[in-house]
């Protein structure tokens, strides 16, 4: 029997209740809590103590699983999600994570080490301090800080006797220490620098190969460690070992119907679980969830026709309602980036705005308009957090708003040359001391602005060379495509 409308509209309720845009840290008030944890399959190499380098774009869940490894309880779920990466055994302390406070490593404490003009030494210096402070804290020996350690870090001989003492006693203890590094393009504000500090790091990670009980593991955004300019001979092979930690489209829906089917709403909740028992499947419990024991966590089929429920099988109306596309694979193609890239962020804003869009419908959760309007709302949100790690996006985009694409790259390049964008964002740079998107003085035309958005996934080019830029960014933006969703 179909639901009724007031069981379509607790089920609207508790999308549309969903927290939004939460960001995440390694330590502090915004830690990753228990009841927000849900585990994909392809995850368990970002939690994996033998994976040192994980990569993730803004909204990935960087900082979601720095913080999950920080604190015991959601570490023991985690344990459970993934039973052979032996997270038991593993204990967990912070070598950086952007912010200050009990248990992190701020980049003030970069600064007051390593100096503006500090050799490569120096900067490995102090992350080799980090690890000895990160062990010695471990051990029991108090609250130490990296400060502490930068003279025994800079003699390598009693760097080492220190690092054989932690690693001995590891494995005595049968345990595997993990120093995990958060937050890490908060390091610098100029490309020197911030090359100076990563090439150092990834040297000491390199180094750390050596030690079996001790273990380091850095989060980091993708352009930090595909920067060409980064000469530590041994980058390439850390480069391949890197893992990406990607959403595919059935982890994003396993993630919003784990959402519904643990909501706290126990009328949404009775809802939902009427409309999956009309599709023959049944409520989870907590564990079934992050256990991936649920079908419908994982099996893009059982999926497809829970979301048919949700909100109808096609983005049309009619008998050629088909050719507008699937309400299941339509918010996966247009939520990405040109990485083929979606993030949970953006997913669970579109199904937020969508939820809150018009009057509910009785029939269904949301419509396909609903969806539509969740893109544009979730193309506002990506721009603004890509600001945040970009200060100088907006500035770029905003010339290019009307314009038609896909464009040859000389009408984008005059564009920019008419509003003398390079030349304004050159100097909105000196004045509001952030990276600009140029990494060498020499540089600075439009076409290397071209390139460094392509770098970020905000543009990219067509088979005829043609630059384009996906829906994610186009709409905020409000650039044009004929046949595709208009900004508003």
């Amino acid at each position: 029997m179909k639901l009724s409308a007031d069981k379509y509209r607790a089920i609207r309720r508790a999308i549309a209740n969903i927290p939004g845009d939460v960001s995440n840290d390694a330590v502090g008030a915004n830690v990753a809590k228990l009841e927000d944890i849900y585990a994909p399959e392809t995850h368990s190499s970002a939690l994996d103590p033998g994976t040192p380098i994980i990569l993730g774009a803004r909204g990935s869940g960087k900082s979601f699983w720095s913080s999950v490894l920080g604190r015991a309880d959601t570490k023991a779920a985690a344990a459970r999600a993934y039973p052979r990466l032996g997270l038991v055994q593993v204990e967990v302390q912070f070598g950086y994570t952007g912010i200050g406070g009990p248990g992190g490593v701020s980049v003030d404490q970069i600064d007051r080490a390593v100096p503006p003009d500090a050799s490569s030494e120096q900067a490995r210096s102090f992350w080799w301090a980090t690890i000895l402070s990160a062990a010695t804290r471990q051990s029991g020996q108090g609250d130490t800080k990296p400060k502490d350690f930068l003279d025994s870090a800079r003699d390598w001989e009693r760097r080492e006797d220190l690092l054989d003492g932690h690693e001995q006693r590891l494995r005595g203890e049968n345990k595997t220490l993990l120093i995990v590094y958060d937050a890490l393009d908060t390091v610098a504000r100029t490309w020197k620098r911030r090359r100076l500090l990563t090439e150092a790091l990834l040297e000491v990670v390199w180094a750390m190969r050596a030690y079996r009980s001790l273990r380091v593991k850095l989060f980091l955004r993708p352009d930090q460690i595909e920067d060409d300019a980064l000469r530590f001979v041994e980058i390439p092979k850390l480069r391949n070992g890197a893992v990406n930690l990607q959403w595919s489209g059935s982890d994003l829906y396993g993630l919003l119907f784990a959402r519904l089917a643990l909501t706290p709403d126990e009328e949404a909740r009775s809802a939902f679980g009427r409309l999956l028992g009309e599709n023959g499947f049944t409520l989870p419990d907590s564990n079934a969830v992050l256990t991936r024991r649920w079908s419908l966590g994982v099996v893009q089929h059982d999926q497809k026709l829970i979301m048919d429920g949700v909100a109808g099988r096609f983005m049309g109306q009619g008998m050629y309602a088909f050719k507008k596309g699937s309400t299941y694979q339509w918010p996966i193609t247009h939520l990405a980036d040109a990485f083929d890239e979606v993030t949970p962020r953006s997913f669970l804003g579109m199904m937020i705005a969508a939820a809150k869009y018009g009057p509910a419908p009785e029939d269904k959760v949301i419509t396909p308009d609903g969806i539509r309007h969740g893109l544009r709302e979730a193309s506002k949100t990506r721009v603004d957090q890509l600001h945040q790690e970009f200060p100088w996006i907006k500035g770029v985009l905003a010339p290019l708003a009307g314009l038609l694409l896909p464009q040859s790259e000389e009408g984008v390049f005059d564009v920019w040359r008419r509003a003398t964008t390079v030349d304004r964002l050159k100097q909105d740079a000196q004045t509001h001391d952030y990276m600009p998107p140029f990494p060498d003085e020499e540089q600075g035309k439009e076409r290397d602005l071209c390139v460094a958005m392509e770098r970020i996934g905000v543009m990219f080019r067509r088979k005829d060379d043609r630059v384009d830029m996906p829906d994610l960014f186009r709409v905020a933006a409000r650039l044009l495509k004929k046949g595709a969703i208009a900004p508003r």
